[in-house]
């Protein structure tokens, strides 16, 4: 159980870093119907999506994210999140700024490269500074799981993701609400090792 655990902090980790090879990136974004405004002018109709500065501004901050964990920076990973950033997993433990941190660091130790990465950023929702979107996300990364072996793992989830804009910029604040989490290990679904 506790392997299972690990596994999904890294997922959390991986996600709300958006630590995926940059040279297989994909990007969807979706835009909800009361989003979208019409406006007629000179006899023709213009159609705005109003979430779009917002949805740029994130989809740069991926870019950014994902250089750094191609840089395997930890200080450039860290920077792009709030002071006060944290993540709950399923279980319900909150692992704060400090703690992701620590475990950031602990697998870039153990990613050898990224091979692919997707992730779809949901129809996002401003409320003032903070943004929240649920993200769907898929990762494939040569790693080395805790026995030392290099294995091909692909870790998948959907999670919600909520961003504060900051003075720099919009920064990742906090990731949960984490499901249909899957883990595959050389194309096989993971087991833990039974304790």
């Amino acid at each position: 159980m506790k392997s299972l655990i690990i596994l999904v902090i890294s997922l959390l980790t991986l996600s709300g870093s958006s630590a995926w090879a940059v040279s297989s990136q994909s990007v969807s974004s979706q835009t909800a119907p009361g989003e979208r405004k019409v406006k007629v002018k000179g006899g023709k109709a213009m159609e705005r999506d109003k979430s779009k500065p917002v949805r740029k501004e994130i989809e740069e901050w991926y870019a950014r994210n994902i250089a750094a964990f191609q840089a395997k920076d930890v200080a450039a990973i860290m920077s792009l999140r709030t002071d006060d950033f944290h993540t709950v997993s399923p279980d319900g433990k909150v692992n704060t700024r400090a703690d992701m941190e620590a475990y950031t660091k602990r697998l870039l130790d153990r990613i050898d490269r990224f091979v692919s990465q997707e992730f779809q950023i949901g129809i996002i929702d401003v409320q003032g500074d903070f943004a929240t979107a649920e993200v769907t996300q898929k990762t494939v990364r040569m790693q080395r799981l805790p026995d030392g072996s290099l294995h091909k793992v692909d870790a998948r989830a959907v999670q919600r993701e909520g961003w504060k804009r900051t003075t720099q910029g919009w920064k990742l604040y906090t990731v949960d609400n984490v499901r249909d989490a899957g883990i595959f290990v050389d194309d096989k679904p993971y087991k833990p090792p039974s304790p």
